[in-house]
């Protein structure tokens, strides 16, 4: 019996000394799903609980999904366990559900554990020059200091049962290249708190961030809108900046509460209405692997007859070069008949 007291104590003096972790500490939501945008980096919103009743910092990791951070090689194991999201049932598994036996380097052709269906989204490794593009700010009252690669640590101590939010940010950019385009990844960002105002990270909770690449949409009116006539839209994609287009696939458009797709030229007709005011509407054209472009117009807006911006990019550049050269020929012409 003295032998059992002697043993508890020492389990209790033990666990005196030992440091106190808190099991209230909450970092979320655990998922978040987006993609990049156009005219601002944030691509999602997560919140820091110090759930203890003392006040700690925040600390903050975007998780480097590879072995080394100079080959940059992906972890074989860490992959199986890579998101997949049915496109039909938007059902939600890992790489080796759908794909049972899954190797690394195996066709990704895979069945829904949920429906049977085979039309799935897998998510893969983030590609490094997307990766260094990653950070995070504080959102509110706190400041984060860079404390090591891809690592934060709040300036301020949060309160006791307080939070800290953050906002995930992308700059893509520089990213808009055919390469990227319709490609899905996972990264993991890892949370925690501490007393340790030069502690780094170790441990925490993850939250999951499904990023998909999309390509923005863009809306062109081919034809001068006047009230009870039709007129067409044409609908393309590519970066920002505009400086080379394609024809989406599976697009809708829609204007005044009627929606319809695209055809293989990338366009679509409506009927302007016919109104004593010269009310705007909206033109939404939408794709799943594409970010929605938005236009209004109204009576009298729209283009005329023959445009340049209706031209692809390259047959409008193989133009102004032939301009180019045929004014320089005039000028080199008339200076010798000068001469002469």
């Amino acid at each position: 019996m003295f032998k059992n007291k002697v043993i508890l104590l020492l389990l209790l003096s033990l666990m005196g000394i030992m440091p106190h972790v808190s099991a209230a500490t909450g970092f979320g939501p655990a998922e978040i799903i987006t993609s990049n945008q156009v005219g601002t980096m944030v691509i999602g919103n997560a919140t820091l609980i110090n759930g203890d009743d003392i006040p700690k910092y925040g600390v903050f990791e975007i998780v480097m999904p590879y072995s080394d951070r100079n080959t940059f090689t992906v972890i074989p194991s860490e992959i199986n366990h890579a998101r997949v999201i049915c496109k039909d049932c938007h059902n939600e598994m890992q790489r080796y559900e759908a794909i049972p036996g899954y190797k690394y380097g195996d066709p990704l052709e895979g069945t829904c554990t949920k429906c049977g269906g085979h039309n799935l989204i897998f998510y893969d490794v983030m590609p490094r020059d997307e990766y260094e593009m990653l950070s995070i700010e504080a959102s509110g009252n706190f400041h984060l200091k860079k404390i090591a690669h891809h690592t934060w640590r709040t300036e301020e101590m949060i309160s006791p049962h307080g939070a800290c939010n953050i906002n995930i940010l992308y700059d893509a950019s520089n990213s808009y290249i055919l390469e990227n385009f319709d490609k899905h990844w996972e990264v993991h960002l890892r949370g925690k708190t501490t007393t340790n105002e030069k502690e780094f990270m170790t441990g925490g909770v993850d939250l999951r961030v499904l990023i998909s690449f999309k390509f923005p949409l863009h809306i062109q009116v081919l034809d001068t809108i006047e009230k009870g006539k039709p007129f067409r839209v044409k609908i393309t994609y590519g970066p920002p900046s505009k400086s080379w287009s394609k024809i989406p696939n599976n697009v809708k458009v829609t204007f005044n509460g009627e929606t319809k797709t695209i055809n293989n030229e990338g366009l679509a007709s409506f009927i302007m209405p016919s109104t004593r005011f010269n009310y705007k509407y909206d033109v939404i054209a939408m794709g799943d692997e594409y970010l929605t472009g938005k236009i209004t117009v109204s009576y009298g807006t729209g283009n005329t007859g023959f445009s340049f911006f209706s031209i692809p990019t390259h047959y409008l550049m193989i133009i102004i070069a032939v301009i180019i050269v045929i004014i320089v020929l005039i000028l080199f012409l008339s200076r010798r008949r000068k001469w002469y």
